[in-house]
């Protein structure tokens, strides 16, 4: 069947049968399934294991066989696209043709990259399998509420309206180690209060959202709403129970130890089941004294641990539901990781387009050229000093050859030094709009940064940076387009450029 298709495809469209493109696309399509199910099949979630624990996966195993996949693909590829040069063998009817046989190389070129990529969706996918989104981020609350009442950090004044919560100023948390103590709704509390423990962050919620539910636990607190409490620690410990994680406190017990209404400071410390830091007797002295309340010492294989008196499983389902959670709120591939896989195509088909709309020599003498250039303008931007220099001096090298080219196609003398000029313009095409956006975002930076008796946040070009930083994954799908309109230009131009007549 595919012998038909190609014997069709050469009568009647002969850039689709050179380029291999409905064979190879077929193939390729069925490889990044493969990586994709190999991906999918080989993720699980283990609660047995936390950040300090686990099991170390296949990736690097994958990564490796997807790149000499890949490698391996192209050159057959090659092999196949180069035995027949379909500009020569095939002269373009259409203005478009060559626009035609660069997208179908892009294509294929984009198949090519994908095979990483498609491993990696395949992990994300089969991680968000376990729960739906929402059934996550409520596991995720009652985690980060559980966590509230396990041994870890506490909080310091935070002056960041991203750490802080729209409330009225009696409810803000405020803390100063200085003084030894926090503000609470007026009250003073010691700094080592359980009202000033800090709670898990998980990517299901912002900051803010942390913040409001902070508030809620020491509001419950303050108000000594015992059932909520205990309702907070049940829950945590039924979600440790489904997954046959070991606790040895249930709620009423852990409710007894944390519960110290209304100071809260003479409680008692709940941590996690998992293997204990090492003990080293040196670490402590008169000031400084190891926690026996709190904590034991355990030799294992002739070192010793510290092992918290009273546990529930929270590293385990930490690190296990953060995973899940990052899957859904900050997977692996996403608008900004496919990046990688499109500018990689797109510097790839540029590569082998340009080969074969100019010659090999011209190519090699490009890519010689183009490098002992950069060499230069490194040695020259370090010489100078400025880190503007090299952005410079590559977007004004880019601009040179973009109008040798027009103006070699307007005049129709004699082509010149422009097969290897024109390799290196398209080469370098996809580094216009990035070059622009970096040299304009640091001038602006630095403009802000020299201005004396104003704040930087408060500078009139503030917004504009601030504006360029968060839209930068925006600009370089922007420079996708502008590449593709760009491409069609030159598409155009270099049917008239191979009219020119050689030296």
């Amino acid at each position: 069947m595919l012998k038909k298709i190609q014997n069709h495809l050469l009568i009647n469209h002969p850039i689709a049968w050179n380029t291999k493109v409905i064979p190879l696309s077929i193939l390729l399509v069925l490889l990044n399934i493969i990586f994709f199910i190999v991906g999918y099949s080989t993720t699980s979630v283990n609660f047995d294991e936390t950040d300090r624990n686990y099991l170390y996966d296949n990736e690097i195993t994958v990564n490796f066989f997807a790149v000499l996949v890949s490698i391996l693909a192209l050159i057959m590829w090659l092999v196949y696209y180069f035995k027949n040069n379909s500009f020569k063998s095939f002269y373009p009817r259409t203005n478009f043709s060559l626009f035609k046989e660069w997208s179908i190389t892009l294509l294929i070129s984009f198949l090519l990259s994908l095979f990483i990529t498609s491993f990696y969706f395949g992990k994300d996918v089969k991680m968000r399998s376990y729960y739906s989104e929402s059934e996550t981020k409520r596991r995720c609350e009652i985690l980060s509420k559980g966590s509230f009442f396990i041994d870890g950090s506490f909080s310091n004044n935070y002056n960041d309206s991203e750490y802080t919560v729209a409330e009225p100023a009696e409810t803000i948390d405020t803390a100063s180690s200085a003084q030894n103590y926090i503000s609470f709704k007026g009250k003073k509390y010691s700094w080592n209060s359980l009202l000033n423990k800090n709670l898990n962050h998980y990517s299901c919620f912002d900051y803010k959202s942390d913040s409001v539910r902070k508030v809620s636990i020491q509001n419950l607190l303050v108000t000594n709403q015992k059932d909520s409490i205990k309702r907070i620690l049940k829950n945590y410990l039924s979600i440790a129970k489904e997954h046959k994680l070991q606790a040895n406190v249930d709620e009423s017990k852990w409710f007894e130890l944390i519960y110290n209404y209304p100071t809260y400071e003479n409680y008692k410390i709940v941590g996690d089941n998992g293997v204990g830091d090492y003990y080293y007797p040196d670490n402590y002295n008169n000031n400084y004294k190891f926690d026996s309340i709190n904590k034991y010492i355990k030799t294992i294989n002739g070192q010793q641990f510290e092992y918290y008196r009273y546990f529930v499983p929270e590293k385990n389902m930490s690190y296990n539901y953060t995973k899940i959670s990052d899957a859904w709120n900050s997977p692996i591939i996403n608008l900004s990781t496919l990046l990688i896989s499109i500018y990689i195509a797109i510097a790839l088909s540029l590569l082998v387009f340009s080969f074969r709309v100019t010659s090999g020599r011209n190519w090699l003498i490009a890519l010689v050229g183009i490098g002992v250039l950069n060499i230069l303008f490194g040695i020259l931007s370090a010489i100078i000093g400025s880190q503007f220099s090299y952005p410079i001096l590559l977007l004004s090298l880019i601009i040179l050859l973009l109008f040798y080219f027009i103006i070699t196609t307007s005049k129709k003398t004699r082509k010149q030094l422009s097969g290897i000029t024109l390799n290196g313009t398209l080469w370098l095409l996809p580094a216009i709009i990035p070059l622009i956006y970096f040299i304009v975002l640091e001038n602006f930076k630095r403009i802000v940064h020299n201005t004396i008796n104003i704040d930087y946040y408060k500078h009139t070009l503030y917004p504009t940076i601030k504006f360029l930083e968060v839209n930068s994954i925006n600009m370089a799908y922007l420079n996708i387009v502008f590449i593709l309109i760009m491409m069609l230009f030159f598409s155009i131009n270099i049917k008239k450029w191979k009219g020119i007549a050689e030296d």
